[in-house]
């Protein structure tokens, strides 16, 4: 049965057969030509196929932008542009994980306000130049993860100055996410458990952070739990349509956890293994969030304790500490149990990079908001902890 949810943030579209509403949804916008960014493999899936066709029935002239890569980086978002400009699109649609939905919200902004994506870094004051005037947004997210579907910052990679950097502002909230089971039962079991590690990552890192919000705080402890309870079962069959809702939805309200109270140190570390060496940023999460949570047990133990509960810990009798030591066990087993790797070395990272990256990691604002205020010398602890030797 699809459901539709206004308000939070934006319009939410649910259940099997939500693909199907698209025309529906741009039409809503009073829109009539539509550009889709999207990945060509996905498009190619029977389900998107006709999703694409359906909103071709619905009288919608469409613009297929399908070159993107695993992280979106700027010279996509210019291609992106340059295909928008060419078209004259009056929605936009993103179908796909977070790097099509972040470079498409990146070129959004670059087509209605001009220059180019850097010109709107967070980092050098780029969110007071984005105004309300872009185009109305569907995302449709294929994997369960990222929550770009609700979230108000895009992450691009700078190519030649090998760094990540952000695009915020309010304005790029998606007005529409769809969110369709069967978008994701064709995922494979690997990215199906680095996606959800990425959600899970951004629920314990907003429920760290010290904005401390109640209702970021409730979406991320509630994350929590879906995840822990459905993602296993994603993984081991991922056409158990209930465990792929259940997902998405755990997904969606992990992004608009970290909406509200942002992110921490975690993610400033891994954005700098995707942009040294390509590594998938849910894994980059998943292998150093354990070490994170070690390194900011002694600001906020309460915290964690709250966080092995969610995770299924039975912390009875067990003092606040004690209780987090046994959280970040449990964080830990589960990603072995999903099959990510524990160590950098494993997925590709060269430990003479550290120093490199810990000076740009700590240069990102998304850790702004971690319990501890980090010198460059313990963020190179921290990395240098999650290798073997």
């Amino acid at each position: 049965m699809v459901q539709t949810y206004s308000g939070w943030p934006g319009k939410i579209v649910t259940g099997e057969g939500a693909l199907n509403t698209l025309g529906a949804e741009v039409k809503a916008f009073g829109g009539k030509r539509a550009v889709v960014f999207s990945d060509e493999y996905i498009l190619q899936i029977p389900v998107f196929a006709e999703a694409i066709e359906q909103m071709k029935r619905d009288g919608i002239e469409l613009a297929i932008f399908t070159r993107l890569g695993a992280n979106p980086t700027d010279e996509m978002v210019m291609d992106g542009v340059e295909e928008m400009n060419k078209f004259k699109p009056d929605v936009m649609i993103a179908i796909g994980g977070g790097s099509p939905m972040d470079c498409a919200k990146a070129a959004n902004v670059v087509y209605t306000h001009g220059g180019t994506v850097e010109d709107y870094n967070v980092n050098t004051g780029g969110a007071e130049r984005i105004e309300n005037k872009l185009l109305p947004f569907i995302a449709v997210p294929t994997t369960a993860g990222t929550g770009s579907e609700v979230t108000n910052v895009s992450v691009i990679t700078g190519v030649r100055r090998h760094i990540k950097f952000g695009v915020l502002s309010p304005y790029l909230v998606p007005n529409t996410a769809v969110l369709d089971p069967l978008a994701t039962v064709s995922l494979p079991a690997n990215i199906t458990a680095a996606t959800g590690a990425d959600a899970l990552t951004h629920c314990i890192e907003a429920y760290a952070s010290f904005v401390d919000f109640c209702i970021g705080n409730a979406e991320a402890l509630g994350g929590i739990r879906m995840v822990v309870k459905y993602l296993p079962i994603a993984y081991a069959d991922g056409s158990n349509l209930e465990a792929r809702e259940q997902m998405a939805l755990a997904a969606m309200m992990a992004g608009a956890a970290f909406n509200i109270n942002n992110l921490g140190l975690c993610h400033q570390m891994a954005h700098q293994l995707s942009a040294y060496f390509g590594v998938p940023h849910g894994v980059a999460n998943a292998v150093l969030l354990p070490e994170v949570m070690r390194f900011n047990m002694r600001a906020i133990p309460e915290k964690y304790a709250d966080v092995a509960e969610a995770m299924g810990c039975d912390i009875r009798g067990l003092s606040a500490e004690e209780a987090a030591i046994k959280g970040i066990e449990a964080v830990e087993a589960f990603f072995r149990s999903i099959g990510i790797p524990k160590y950098l070395e494993d997925v590709g990272v060269d430990k003479a990079r550290v120093p490199d990256m810990a000076i740009t990691a700590l240069e990102d604002g998304v850790g702004a908001t971690n319990p501890i205020a980090t010198t460059v010398e313990e963020c190179e602890q921290v990395y240098y902890r999650c290798f073997r030797d």
